[in-house]
């Protein structure tokens, strides 16, 4: 948008959490705080946007897309202070200034825009969003005086009448950035908490004969900032209620939202059905078409389409071609293949493993290290001894290979294509193609044996 300048503000730390991490690096949806508003602020495409960073400025700063600016607040002096450090960054910004709080997550692009548009229509100095809410406890209140906006009162400078207003400050403003930088030239710390309040700048834009405006938010929740664990808690409510519906908008199907746990960075095509239970962690791409049953827990991985999750599987930085099967019960950790109509049965686990296409490990295997070929069948019980207690090793099966339940891969070994496994057989060299490998005690039957044990013990 031509003429817009952003400040976002995220240098807090956000001391009503109660926690050693910076208020903005919380996650919501399955990513930090700060990028579900930068989000919604680069969505107006601004000229230029800075976010002022200080608590854990490096783990904040790490965060930003390129293109944004980070702001350093070496010293957290209050939002008028913080206001000026980010217009620093956007050194000969001329025209209008957006600045919204980083832990302002639900206000959506719509909203702002609203603001923007209002700003711009009232030819106004200052126009604050605002919010009418019934409990305002802690806000700071909006003081009107025949029906305009006389100042904004934080809560602890507040006097008894003024304590009692329900329209409340949401912190998030747009300014002339002319008329800003002039306020901010005389606003003091004669307050409560001995800070450089932004709140200030309407008092003294008012006195200079400048205008100030108001703009009420139709949902106040989704301009309140978030404070307290609680508010977390709600806001990452909300924010999975609209991934949610936009995701049932499209043509997936969510057969019980309220239990339903998708990032806000998940891509989902239509006709999937999902579950409830299920949580899709990260940037995971699911195709059209899959079923996922109750349960599975699934993080930063492709699925291709028809994937059936049977549940209650775990499914790490794994990729899975299309129609395969997953569990119930299997666990994929990281670096995991999955080959068109493979299937991998329950309690199965892979481990930087490839399962080739059609090949199927139906139940109770460990296949670690490994890679294996199209149209394998491996047996209950088997297992890649991938590890000697110093370094890991490649179990390599071919195509068509079919290993008999029991059987253990002492790697690095290699069997060749179209091999047969005996069950029961620890393998411990190189089998050849099509050959048969068997490595068991032979069995031998002693007649009347157990009987005649049966007799001793009566004795």
């Amino acid at each position: 948008m031509k003429g817009l300048y952003c400040i976002v503000l995220a240098a807090g730390l956000g001391t009503r959490m109660k926690s050693g991490l910076a208020k903005v690096l919380h996650p919501l949806a399955g990513r930090p705080m700060l990028m579900h508003t930068l989000e919604n602020v680069l969505a107006l495409k601004p000229e230029k946007t800075a976010v002022v960073i200080g608590h854990q400025a490096e783990k904040v700063k790490e965060l930003l897309p390129r293109g944004v600016a980070p702001a350093l607040q070496k010293e957290q002096k209050g939002t008028a202070h913080a206001a000026g450090v980010g217009l620093d960054v956007l050194r000969g910004a001329d025209g209008v200034l957006l600045l919204v709080s980083g832990d302002t997550p639900l206000l959506g692009a719509q909203t702002l825009k609203g603001l923007i548009a209002c700003h711009k229509r009232k030819k106004a100095d200052i126009t604050i969003l605002t919010a009418l809410i019934d409990e305002p406890f802690g806000y700071g209140r909006i003081v009107r005086e025949d029906g305009k906006i006389k100042k904004i009162v934080e809560q602890k400078d507040a006097s008894p009448s003024e304590l009692k207003l329900k329209e409340i400050n949401s912190g998030t403003y747009c300014f002339n950035i002319k008329s800003l930088k002039q306020a901010l030239r005389h606003v003091r710390s004669a307050n409560a908490q001995g800070e450089f309040y932004l709140t200030d700048v309407v008092e003294i834009v008012k006195r200079k004969g400048g205008k100030v405006a108001g703009m009420p938010v139709e949902e106040p929740m989704s301009a309140l900032g978030i404070n307290s664990r609680a508010e977390l808690a709600a806001a990452e409510g909300e924010i999975r209620a609209r991934i949610n519906r936009r995701l049932m908008a499209s043509g997936v199907t969510i057969i019980d939202p309220e239990n339903t746990y998708i990032s806000a960075e998940a891509k989902i095509a239509p006709d999937t059905i999902i579950h409830p239970g299920n949580t899709i962690d990260g940037r995971t791409e699911i195709g059209g078409g899959c079923i996922l049953m109750p349960g599975n827990i699934i993080s930063g991985s492709a699925l291709g389409a028809g994937v059936i999750a049977k549940g209650y599987s775990v499914i790490e930085d794994s990729k899975i071609a299309d129609k395969a099967q997953i569990g119930p019960f299997a666990h994929l950790r990281p670096g995991s293949v999955v080959g068109a109509d493979a299937r991998v049965g329950n309690f199965v686990e892979l481990k930087k493993a490839s399962l080739g296409e059609g090949s199927k490990a139906s139940h109770l295997s460990y296949l670690g290290d490994a890679l294996v070929g199209r149209n394998v069948n491996i047996g209950a019980g088997t297992i890649t001894c991938n590890y000697d207690g110093f370094s890991k090793f490649r179990t390599v099966i071919g195509d068509d290979v079919f290993v008999g339940s029991d059987s253990q891969f002492i790697a690095p070994v290699t069997v060749g294509k179209g091999a047969l496994i005996a069950a029961g057989s620890t393998i411990t060299k190189d089998v050849p193609q099509d050959a048969l490998a068997l490595s068991r005690t032979p069995q031998v039957n002693k007649e009347n044996w157990a009987k005649e044990n049966r007799s001793r013990k009566k004795k």
